[in-house]
C-alpha cells in the first residue's frame, strides 16, 4: 500500500496533497522503486509524448481519459469541453488540476511527474491511499458485491458480500449512498456508470431557492399521513440528498425524482431487484410534493429545449458519424485523442439528455402527493 506517512495533522487537503507527493517520490525513483511494476500497469496517465517510439505513443493513447486531461477550452484542439454543451461538469472539468496547483504547488506549473501522480491518486486511491489489486475492482453500484472492512492496523479487506461466482467480475463503488453522483463519477473517472445512475443538476431558479433558504429542499416531502416528520413508520428518512434537482435512473423506464438520503443508502452497499426498486420509488413518489415535482419537470424541459442538438441528433447523427471518422483514421494507423475525447464527451451527454427527458416524463406520469392547496 502507497500511502501518507508522517502527515502533520493538517487537514485533508495536506493528507491528500501529501499523498500525491509520495507517489511522485516512487515515481521519481524509477525502476529501483518496489512499486515499478505497479506503476507500469497504470493507465491512468496521459501518454508520454516524448517516447521515441510512435508505435508506444499510439498504445499509450487507446484509453479513455477523464476531463481533466482533455485540452483546455480556448487551446488548439480544444472541443471536448465545448461538446458537453454547458451541461455539468462543464466550467468544472479541471478541478482536480486546478485544486493540485493552488492547494498543493503553489501555484506553480504542474510537471508531467506530477500530473501523473495526481492523476493515479485521482482515479485509483481511496482514503487509505493506493492498493494495490484492490483498485482493479471496477464500479458498479447495481452489481456491488464486495464491501470494505479495514483493521486497526490501517490494512484494508475487501469482502463478498454475496456469492461471487468464477469469471464474475468483482465489483466495488466509486460513489457510495448518494454523496457522489454520475457527473462525479464521469469527472473523476472518465465513464458513465451503468445504472443505478444519479443525476443532478442547478439552475437559476434553484439557485435563488438555496439562497433565501438552504434547507428549502426538507419541504420536498410529507409523511404517510400527510403530515410533516422526519421519518416514517418503518424508520425511513424523508432527508433530501441534496438541494440541487437530482434524479435516480434505475433503468431506462425507472426513475425516482428528487431521492432522499434513506432512498440512495442502497448505492454502493447492496443490491436491489428491479421489483424492489419499484415499490420503493413508488412509496417515495408518494410522499414527494407535486409542486417540487413541476419545478424538476420544468427546469429539465427547460435546459433540453436550451441545448444546440436534441436527443435523436446526437444518436442518430452526431455520434455515429464521430464514431466513424474515428475509425476511420485508427484503421489508417493513428489515433486521435482529441477525437476520442470528444467522443467521450457526447456519449456523457447524450446520457444526461436521456436522464433529464426521462426525469420529465415520470414527473408527468408517476403519482405524487398534492397537497390541499394545490387541488
Amino acid at each position: 500500500m502507497i500511502n501518507d506517512v508522517n502527515n502533520g495533522g493538517g487537514g485533508p487537503y495536506q493528507d491528500q496533497c501529501a499523498m500525491v507527493q509520495r507517489i511522485v517520490e516512487e515515481l521519481e525513483l524509477g525502476q529501483d522503486s518496489k512499486w515499478d511494476m505497479y506503476f507500469k500497469f497504470d493507465g491512468s496517465s496521459v501518454p508520454d509524448n516524448n517516447k521515441d517510439d510512435e508505435e508506444e505513443q499510439q498504445q499509450q493513447q487507446r484509453h479513455t481519459q477523464i476531463p481533466s486531461q482533455w485540452i483546455r477550452e480556448g487551446q488548439p484542439g480544444s472541443r471536448a469541453i465545448k461538446e458537453l454543451q454547458g451541461l455539468p461538469p462543464a466550467g468544472q472539468t479541471h478541478r482536480h488540476i486546478n485544486w493540485f496547483t493552488t492547494a498543493c504547488n503553489n501555484s506553480q506549473e504542474v510537471t508531467s511527474i506530477q500530473f501523473k501522480a495526481l492523476m493515479m491518486f485521482v482515479t485509483r486511491a481511496c482514503d487509505l491511499g493506493l492498493v494495490p489489486l484492490y483498485d482493479l475492482a471496477n464500479h458498479h453500484n447495481g452489481l456491488i458485491n464486495t464491501r470494505l472492512a479495514t483493521d486497526d492496523e490501517g490494512g484494508l479487506s475487501m469482502i463478498a458480500s454475496t456469492a461471487i461466482e468464477a469469471n464474475e467480475p468483482i465489483y466495488n463503488t466509486y460513489a457510495r449512498g448518494g454523496g457522489g453522483s454520475t457527473v462525479d463519477v464521469f469527472n473523476s473517472y472518465g465513464f458513465v456508470e451503468d445504472y443505478p445512475q444519479l443525476w443532478r443538476w442547478s439552475d437559476v431558479d434553484m439557485t435563488r431557492l438555496v439562497e433565501e433558504d438552504p434547507n428549502h429542499a426538507f419541504g420536498r416531502y410529507v409523511g404517510p399521513n400527510g403530515d410533516d416528520q422526519g421519518v416514517d413508520g418503518e424508520g425511513r428518512g424523508f432527508e433530501p440528498n441534496s438541494h440541487h434537482y437530482e434524479v435516480l435512473v434505475v433503468s431506462p423506464t425507472l426513475a425516482a425524482l428528487h431521492p432522499t438520503k434513506s432512498l440512495l443508502q442502497v448505492l454502493g452497499n447492496w443490491r436491489r431487484s428491479i421489483d424492489e426498486w419499484k415499490a420503493e420509488i413508488e412509496y417515495h413518489h408518494a410522499t414527494l410534493r407535486q409542486s417540487h415535482v413541476n419545478a424538476m419537470h420544468d427546469s429539465a424541459i427547460t435546459v433540453l429545449s436550451e441545448l444546440p442538438t436534441t436527443i435523436a441528433e446526437d444518436a442518430m447523427t452526431i455520434l455515429p458519424n464521430e464514431r466513424r471518422l474515428f475509425e476511420k483514421m485508427k484503421k489508417k494507423g493513428r489515433v486521435d485523442q482529441s477525437k476520442a475525447d470528444t467522443i467521450q464527451a457526447i456519449e456523457y451527454r447524450l446520457a444526461f439528455k436521456k436522464a433529464l427527458k426521462l426525469a420529465a416524463d415520470v414527473a408527468e406520469s408517476d403519482k405524487f402527493f398534492v397537497d390541499s392547496e394545490e387541488l
